[in-house]
């Protein structure tokens, strides 16, 4: 998944971190991370609100109307009906087996040995030699999984993307997608010696499978195509059309795309808009313990992404003979006043975010009362949105997120700097838009350039005559993303999800939509469905250490690859025998 990295709080609790979508190259290898996504996990909003006073608060909160929040959605339990002999032939006997365990160990090994690394400002396919290594991973997958491969059709999408299609036997029925990507972050030089193996040996202890991509997102790739086999060896053949896209560019942060938004235009040209019953990727590991529950919390909704330059341009001149203040001075100013200007916040009917705290309200074992009482009780909206405001990771789920993660100028040491700017990374919360961002902007930076005599460039704004003045500021975005729309879990369609999960995972797990902060590759989907969900289906507990993805020592537990095999086998069946 893009933009995600392993965190820990203080008490050992695991969530999981955003990282940039797009940014200059020295940060994104410093970063190693995906854009995927700033998640955060439920159990980070109930620790805030569980650590904080419930008095004073100096944050600064959206003016809203009231609102209550959405009700949790009803928990069904949903196992297949049909083949009651698939049912005994793998869940109850090849799955649990030691032998499928050490063959699909080797099969995610094989995958990770194989270096399909996805750099940043990747040329064309065909010109750019860094894509060559996914033929090989492209044999590997056929070899590995003949059956799939003989029985069902597999189209080469501009070289490297897959689309598999396992053709139901209702062609009125809308087809159910899958899907994955091939490619992994890089690994820095600086970090090899940190890892406790190779990161691309695929090393195998009898537990884990360790090494780059073994959880992002070579496990969900793995583990769909072994379901897609043992469903095949046992005969199963389906109504509904199944469809498995797997893109190879996901960590990439390329605006154009070439795997997932190639992948896409096919789709909506074999099946037209909204052709598409349910789409279902990659997310975080997605079910986790939180206050004496466990939680299954499949993503409804992912944050905008825009990357904003602040240019300040003023006369050079020798150093010997300086201004009181130079470009790099100025903008000093501009930092100062984007970091004290954060976006307001707000908690919305539409945020996944309202309907989790009602599902934590609900069914939270250990939950303090208090907690419990502010979550249900309208009236006190605006204190659960200044808890929440209390820590980077849960605010960034209420407003739009600002991060300055470059600054440059000058270029020698006796030139005043005739310009300077920064790149400010947003992720753009799901009530405000690209449009927001900038007008933002231009509340902030206005009262400078007046108080600088300084013109405003870009955006909106007239350029012509910019630098005619003492000086200008200069705005200008890139990478452009709204919010997705947000997929509701009050339909049949979160029911069979819900349905499933519970009936691979046990009833006592509560299912409950989160919000992403970063992107997948579902952002080339939205006009093929309107049933969008981002989820890895296994339980983070398998690990102690917590997720890796990202950072050195990534690895999988092999328990949870077993997991995901699992659930894959299970939805499959389960939406095939559903009907909206």
């Amino acid at each position: 998944m893009n933009d995600q990295v392993a965190m820990k709080d203080t008490q050992g609790f695991s969530f999981d971190a955003a990282h940039s979508r797009s940014s200059p190259q020295a940060l994104r290898i410093a970063a190693a991370s995906k854009r995927l996504f700033f998640v955060l996990p439920s159990l980070a909003i109930l620790y805030i609100l569980q650590r904080v006073a419930w008095t004073s608060s100096v944050f600064r909160v959206l003016e809203s109307s009231v609102i209550s929040l959405p009700t949790c959605p009803i928990q069904s339990v949903i196992h297949p009906t049909n083949r009651a002999d698939i049912t005994s032939r793998n869940v109850e006997a090849l799955f649990p087996s030691s032998s499928f365990k050490e063959q699909i160990a080797q099969q995610l090994s094989g995958a990770v040995q194989i270096p399909t690394i996805c750099y940043d400002e990747m040329g064309a396919i065909g010109q750019d030699t860094r894509w060559e290594i996914f033929y090989e991973l492209g044999r590997y997958l056929q070899e590995t999984f003949p059956l799939v491969y003989d029985k069902l059709d597999v189209a080469t999408v501009n070289e490297h993307g897959l689309l598999f299609t396992w053709q139901g036997s209702d062609t009125s029925l809308k087809p159910l997608l899958l899907m994955a990507h091939q490619d992994v972050v890089p690994v820095p030089n600086v970090t090899l010696e940190r890892w406790t193996y190779p990161p691309f040996s695929g090393h195998y202890d009898g537990t884990y499978v360790w090494g780059r991509g073994s959880e992002d997102d070579k496990s969900n790739l793995v583990a769909i195509l072994a379901a897609f086999a043992a469903l095949l060896e046992a005969g199963f053949e389906p109504s509904r059309t199944v469809l498995f896209s797997v893109g190879f560019d996901e960590e990439g942060g390329f605006p154009e795309s070439y795997g997932a938004k190639a992948l896409a235009a096919l789709i909506l040209k074999l099946y037209g808009h909204g052709g598409i019953e349910l789409i279902f990727d990659e997310g975080i590991a997605g079910i986790e313990n939180h206050f004496g529950t466990e939680f299954a919390m499949p993503a409804t909704a992912e944050k905008g992404y825009v990357d904003v330059t602040i240019t300040v341009n003023t006369k050079g001149g020798h150093s010997s003979t300086p201004p009181d203040h130079t470009a790099i001075g100025y903008l000093a100013d501009v930092i100062k006043a984007v970091e004290s200007n954060p976006f307001p916040s707000s908690l919305t009917e539409d945020n996944p975010t309202t309907t989790y705290l009602s599902c934590v309200a609900d069914y939270g074992k250990d939950v303090p009362p208090v907690i419990r009482d502010s979550i249900r009780d309208p009236r006190r909206q605006r204190e659960v949105i200044q808890y929440l405001e209390k820590r980077p990771d849960s605010r960034a789920l209420i407003r739009t997120s600002v991060a300055v993660d470059v600054v440059a100028g000058g270029s020698k040491a006796n030139n005043l700097p005739e310009s300077a700017y920064i790149l400010v990374n947003h992720r753009i919360a799901i009530d405000h838009s690209v449009a927001t961002v900038k007008t933002h902007y231009a509340d902030v930076i206005s009262p400078i350039a007046a108080r600088l005599n300084f013109s405003i460039c870009g955006f909106d704004y007239d350029d012509h005559g910019c630098n005619e003045r003492e000086g200008s500021i200069y705005l200008s975005a890139r990478d452009e993303l709204e919010p997705s729309p947000v997929t509701s879990s009050d339909n049949s369609q979160f029911n069979w999800l819900t349905g499933t999960l519970r009936g691979v995972f046990g009833d006592e797990v509560v299912v409950a939509p989160v919000l992403l902060s970063g992107n997948t590759d579902t952002q080339f989907y939205w006009n093929l469905s309107s049933h969008i969900y981002r989820m890895s289906p296994w339980r983070a507990s398998l690990d102690s250490r917590g997720t890796n993805m990202h950072t050195v020592d990534e690895r999988m537990p092999i328990l949870g690859l077993l997991e995901m095999i699992h659930f894959y086998h299970e939805f499959l069946r389960v939406v095939d025998e559903m009907r909206s």
